[in-house]
């Protein structure tokens, strides 16, 4: 889980939670207790955004962004320990949850999911907001920081090759031929049918989580089929592939590494295990794998809410 990018991280403040702040956090978190969940849905040129949001819309905006094939309220057991001095706006992307998915026929792209931020901005009338996103979701926030909120010096190479952009193609366009066309483009009647038990199963085994986080997921993402006891996930098949353009990671790393915003991220041991970030510094270390903000937030939880609260002047 990154709260807006994964470079750019601020190592001067994140590093030590003050006396002043730790002792003020658990004095508002004891005296006040986090507004109900509410249900939202926003209009987009393509259909509707829907998600919820936590807390008093008089409060900074908090605009929270789930991964691929997710949901908004996998971040719900992260929020409920957060400050109550922030307004979180929790959003399914289009095709994930229940928002319409976006017009058939082509591939879903990173770049196709930006819109979806700038319309929750534009609805809740935000001039400034505080970013969080989670795998996908953070990049798209990436993404949405350069183009919209924070441009950076354009960059006019691309260090890549023939070879790389033929196997990048081979992967994420090469293989859509007819049989995968329509298992992407298929209809409800069409899609696998499960039980509620087996669908949990399917979740825990795939994301490895806890039955009690599976069922933060499972609520807006699994359709009951009339009277009966099974169901359909509501997923876009089209969110198990979505595009991204092949950036080196120099490049990356560029980008990055050019905005100005505050940002702080977290990543799972699990992922440091996997050796993709031998280069990179981190402040501290938490044990946990991809989805850890859903099925054990407490971890985190800390660390996040001294970073909102030192690095943004919240109405406290």
């Amino acid at each position: 889980m990154r709260i807006s990018s994964l470079f750019n991280i601020i190592k001067s403040k994140a590093s030590v939670l003050n006396s002043l702040t730790k002792r003020f956090y658990s004095h508002v978190q004891s005296l006040t207790k986090m507004a109900d969940e509410k249900e939202f849905s926003v209009e987009a040129p393509w259909g509707k955004i829907r998600g919820v949001t936590w807390g008093n819309p008089s409060h900074p905006p908090v605009l929270v962004v789930h991964g691929k094939l997710d949901v908004c309220t996998g971040f719900r057991p992260l929020i409920k320990l957060l400050p109550t001095s922030f307004y979180y706006v929790a959003i399914d992307l289009p095709g994930n949850g229940r928002s319409d998915h976006l017009p058939r026929g082509v591939r879903y792209t990173v770049f196709d999911l930006v819109p979806a931020v700038e319309v929750v901005k534009k609805r809740f009338g935000w001039d400034r907001f505080i970013y969080m996103g989670h795998s996908l979701g953070a990049l798209i926030g990436d993404i949405t920081r350069v183009v919209e909120l924070d441009p950076v010096p354009a960059h006019h190479t691309w260090p890549t090759t023939r070879e790389a952009m033929r196997a990048w193609y081979q992967v994420y366009y090469g293989s859509y031929e007819e049989t995968k066309y329509k298992k992407f483009h298929g209809t409800p009647e069409t899609a696998p049918k499960y039980t509620y038990e087996k669908a949990q199963q399917l979740m825990m085994a795939s994301r490895n989580m806890t039955k009690e986080a599976s069922a933060q997921v499972l609520e807006r993402c699994l359709s009951q089929l009339g009277m009966g006891c099974t169901g359909i996930f509501t997923y876009d098949q089209r969110m198990k592939e979505v595009t991204v353009l092949p950036f080196s990671g120099e490049l990356l790393r560029k980008i990055y590494t050019s905005a100005t915003t505050p940002t702080f991220a977290v990543i799972a041991q699990a992922e440091i295990d996997r050796k993709m970030y031998e280069t990179c510094e981190f402040l501290q270390n938490r044990d946990g794998s991809h989805d850890v903000h859903v099925y054990n937030p407490q971890c985190l939880a800390e660390d996040v809410a001294k970073f909102l609260l030192e690095h943004f002047k919240a109405k406290l």
